[in-house]
């Protein structure tokens, strides 16, 4: 079968499982482990920009965070939206609302501090900022809860869903400026307020954040009505070039829009232009990652490791930053280590995270069936 023509074996009866975004959220994942293995050790005199291979890894490091965002979005839109059903007998709605709720909560308990517990009656919300800070979990957990709303939005007007989601992420980096100089304070208590500022300790905001989730929502709607395309090259090169066009070619579109309308918003994206630019970058790794997907045949591993990522997430915060229950790498080695450390330790972390991928179920099993053992003794 020649894979540059779009009459490639029918794949929509086969695992509903996209084995290229799986393997792009491994990528997402292992990247975000070694930049922040790195970020977290490599002594400061190190970080020079001037250096060609420090300023390589900076780069890879910032495309991290969009390309995870964007294949969420694409792989849980795609798995939502696969079956033509209403929303009211679909489980991936139920299924994403728990997903929702348990990466929030996840997200809170990663940050939290026993402190507030002695605080209860009179909580300072300031004092405790950083364990109230929105993270990744929580743009991506909200991210989810957008697209299953504006998914039954879709079922209930018959609207179509495409233009709900290239509207809605259109617009959250459009209006991403406009949200920059407002006391976000003064409007939300701070726990609400830090989704929309970073003054507060946030990582990640859901303006623009969630802008990628719904770009990537935009693609898994479009498998979703034809899964075959993601097999064949036609796929492989029109994402690419979109990339590349993102890439080249955004600059110029937001020049000659300012210049045309004189918008204040697109000045700032045009002299700021990092969310297009991500986002073209973003798709120029999905057309390399479709690209050897359908080319070479991908170890189950990697794909497993992409099927893997909130444990991947939550078990490298334990391991490089440390929680209320305990002390990180981070608290020993922060900013010390040379660039062959590091190195080093990003290597020997991210084997660390294939060899809990390839054993976790087994491990699950087990336990699952010891404590089944134990019941059953304690029943009889």
């Amino acid at each position: 079968m020649n894979r540059f023509l779009p009459n490639v074996p029918d794949h929509s009866k086969e695992s509903p499982r996209l084995h290229f975004i799986d393997l792009v959220r491994a990528y997402a994942i292992l990247m975000m482990v070694q930049g922040h293995m790195v970020d977290a050790t490599l002594a400061m005199e190190f970080r020079d920009a001037g250096n060609f291979f420090y300023n390589l890894w900076n780069h890879m490091r910032g495309i991290t965070a969009p390309v995870f965002f964007f294949a969420s979005g694409t792989i849980f839109t795609y798995l939502l939206m696969r079956k033509n059903i209403k929303f009211t007998e679909n489980e991936r709605v139920s299924k994403g609302l728990k997903r929702f709720v348990i990466l929030i909560i996840l997200g809170y308990l990663l940050r939290f501090n026993f402190n507030i517990l002695s605080n209860l009656t009179d909580l300072d919300f300031m004092q405790f900022k950083y364990s109230f800070a929105a993270d990744v979990l929580h743009c991506i957990g909200l991210s989810i809860f957008t697209i299953i709303t504006l998914y039954i939005i879709h079922q209930l007007t018959r609207i179509p869903i495409w233009l709900f989601l290239s509207l809605s992420a259109l617009s959250l980096f459009y209006f991403y400026p406009s949200t920059l100089d407002i006391d976000w304070l003064a409007i939300f208590p701070l726990p609400i307020a830090t989704y929309f500022t970073v003054d507060y300790g946030a990582n990640f905001t859901v303006i623009p954040w969630m802008g990628f989730s719904l770009w990537g929502a935009l693609l898994g709607y479009i498998l979703s009505k034809n899964v075959n395309i993601a097999f064949n090259y036609i796929f492989t090169f029109v994402i690419f070039a979109l990339g590349l066009i993102l890439h080249f070619g955004s600059g110029g579109v937001l020049e000659f829009l300012f210049n045309l309308t004189g918008d204040m918003n697109l000045k700032y994206l045009l002299y700021n232009n990092f969310l297009f630019y991500h986002l073209g970058n973003t798709l120029i790794i999905c057309g390399v990652i479709s690209f050897i997907a359908n080319t070479v045949k991908i170890p189950k591993l990697l794909a497993k490791t992409g099927q893997k990522t909130m444990v991947i997430y939550v078990v490298h915060i334990f391991i490089i930053y440390g929680t209320a229950l305990n002390n990180g790498l981070m608290h020993y080695y922060k900013y010390s280590f040379v660039p062959w450390q590091s190195i080093l330790a990003a290597v020997m972390l991210i084997i660390f995270f294939l060899i809990l991928v390839r054993y976790i179920d087994g491990w699950k099993q087990s336990s699952l069936d010891l404590m089944q053992k134990y019941k059953n003794k304690l029943y009889n």
